[in-house]
């Protein structure tokens, strides 16, 4: 072969080991980016959010009923029937005015007759007193012993008698009429006339108007640590138009908590809560209206990274967050779960105040596609 061809050869035979060669690094290049990218889309997908700088805010919110602050429920214990109804709902009465009138027969016929059973003891007082002074004109010891102890003993029967009907005059004083204990507005009336009063039932309802109206409301124990008793705060009514007036805390007391289940059964401990009771002064109300409050309330002054709740894990150690770790590669960035414990400053329902432990440009994250370790590569959402 001529040297010139030989040349050509081996000149052919160079480039097509190159464009093999190429080719090959080529398809091994293909393969790695696609290998690289099928494991990206296995890899867990993770949401993440930027913590921010603020001041976390509680939110107090409330319904119930206004009533009056002072309100009295009066009621009869005889059983009498109802003589005579003088009132109606919404009507204004003075202190002392008379709401019911009762029919006292009975009694006044159990009185009548304790009286006359007194003239008796007193008839038979004085007969006692006739034989004792004709013991005395007989002289004989034992007679006027005797004469003596039987006055002595009938006068004792005489004074609880009296005393009896003492208290039986006072009972029907107080029992015949139904009276207003202050000023006040009727709020209901339970009474029949001819029909007698259910003993123990309330039968007249009267509110104080002049001492103003309130509400109580339950709150959680936690939230209801950031009130105090003299807060203003704002009730919204909600009648037939909606209207804010301002109201005040009177009172934060323990709430009276029923557990449901019977006895064996395995029940979560309730939430620990307070009744809070504010009172509400303004015009037109009357009681019945439904009112709501709410309030926002910041336990810290100074500002501080906030989450959400749904970032923060809890373990032996104590509390922590996955924040993503990028890292740098031959074929590119990759993103990695880093664990960082913190120290929490405050929380609400739905966020976290954070006071050590993460940056403001860290991504922390708040969902996961899987469960997440330490140091697992993850694709962000």
């Amino acid at each position: 072969m001529e040297p010139q061809g030989m040349e050509l050869a081996e000149a052919r035979k160079k480039r097509k080991v190159v464009a093999v060669s190429g080719a090959f690094f080529a398809l091994l290049l293909v393969l790695t980016l696609f290998s690289n990218t099928l494991q990206a889309i296995t890899l867990p997908k993770v949401r993440t959010e930027t913590p921010v700088k603020g001041k976390l805010v509680h939110s107090i919110e409330a319904n119930g009923t206004l009533k009056p602050v002072e309100e009295a429920e009066l009621k009869n214990e005889t059983g009498w029937k109802v003589k005579a109804v003088h009132v109606k709902a919404g009507d204004a009465v003075v202190k002392d005015q008379p709401l019911i009138t009762y029919d006292s027969k009975p009694a006044d016929r159990q009185i009548a007759d304790e009286q006359t059973a007194l003239k008796q003891q007193k008839l038979q007082l004085e007969g006692l007193f006739e034989s004792f002074v004709e013991a005395n004109r007989t002289g004989d010891s034992t007679v006027i012993g005797k004469a003596k102890r039987d006055i002595e003993s009938r006068q004792l029967d005489i004074d609880v008698r009296e005393r009896k009907i003492q208290a039986l005059q006072e009972d029907l004083a107080a029992q015949r009429q139904i009276v207003a204990p202050f000023d006040g507005i009727v709020t209901s009336v339970r009474a029949t006339e001819g029909l007698p009063s259910t003993p123990g039932q309330s039968v007249v309802r009267v509110s104080n108007a002049s001492r103003g109206y309130g509400m109580s409301v339950p709150v959680a124990a936690d939230l209801a640590a950031l009130l105090s008793v003299g807060e203003e705060i704002e009730v919204e009514l909600k009648d037939q138009t909606v209207k804010v007036m301002e109201g005040r805390i009177e009172e934060i007391a323990d709430a009276q908590m029923e557990l449901a289940g019977g006895a064996g059964e395995k029940q979560d401990a309730p939430a620990i809560m307070k009744t809070v009771r504010i009172a509400v002064q303004g015009e037109g109300l009357k009681g019945g209206e439904r009112a709501a409050v709410r309030l926002l309330k910041s336990v810290s002054a100074d500002e501080q990274l906030v989450i959400s709740n749904e970032a923060i894990h809890k373990d032996r150690e104590g509390k922590f967050v996955y924040v993503i770790e990028e890292r740098k590669g031959p074929l590119g960035n990759g993103f990695y779960v880093r664990k960082n414990y913190i120290r929490t400053a405050d929380a609400n329902t739905n966020q976290t105040a954070v006071r050590e432990g993460i940056l403001p440009i860290d991504q922390v994250i708040v969902e996961t596609s899987e469960p997440l370790q330490e140091g697992n590569r993850v694709r962000l959402q």
